[in-house]
């Protein structure tokens, strides 16, 4: 059955990943299709892969179905691709986030382990003047963190990665043989 076209038009956000040969100016090509379609970008990540020479793009944006589809299709036709996919958030699976918080060392010695236990976070540096906590998880996972900690008075400063995604181990065995031609 054909979706309808108020589902067509639904704005979502989609994980978009894009395989490339590292090249100089790729970037900037991938970029400026979501620009020419007054698309904006959330959250942009570049990172090798286990394959030698080949960079993995993993891109952040909210679109309609349509409109993720007619950027993918314009990120395959530059020549340095060699493979590019999209998801919506909702339906992908392998993703996490990383956020860390600095908090006020003397709240922290009050509450931390309660806080430690309940939100599987972790303690990665104590120093006089803050405590640098990280948790990795969902999205709702962080943020709950984060409320709980500014809640308390605690938070002094956050940041946290996008979606960090794995993809299907296959698209290495893909690529490898891509290259070896």
């Amino acid at each position: 059955m054909a979706p309808s076209k108020e589902t067509d038009k639904t704005v979502r956000e989609y994980i978009i990943t894009v395989f490339t040969e590292n090249r100089v100016g790729v970037l900037g090509r991938i970029t400026s299709i979501f620009t020419r379609r007054k698309i904006n970008i959330e959250s942009l990540k570049v990172s090798e892969t286990p394959v030698k020479g080949i960079s993995m793009f993993t891109i952040h944006a909210f679109t309609t179905e349509d409109m993720a589809c007619r950027i993918l299709s314009g990120i395959e036709r530059i020549i340095e691709v060699l493979r590019a996919d999209k998801y919506r958030t909702d339906e992908f699976t392998t993703a996490q986030q990383i956020a860390l918080y600095k908090v006020s060392p003397e709240l922290f010695l009050k509450c931390g382990d309660a806080c430690l236990k309940e939100h599987s976070a972790r303690v990665i540096e104590i120093n006089p003047e803050y405590v640098v906590l990280e948790r990795t998880g969902a999205k709702e996972e962080i943020e709950a963190l984060r409320d709980y900690l500014s809640g308390c008075g605690m938070l002094l400063q956050f940041t946290q990665s996008e979606n960090i995604v794995l993809h299907d181990a296959t698209v290495e065995n893909v690529l490898s043989d891509m290259i070896a031609r």
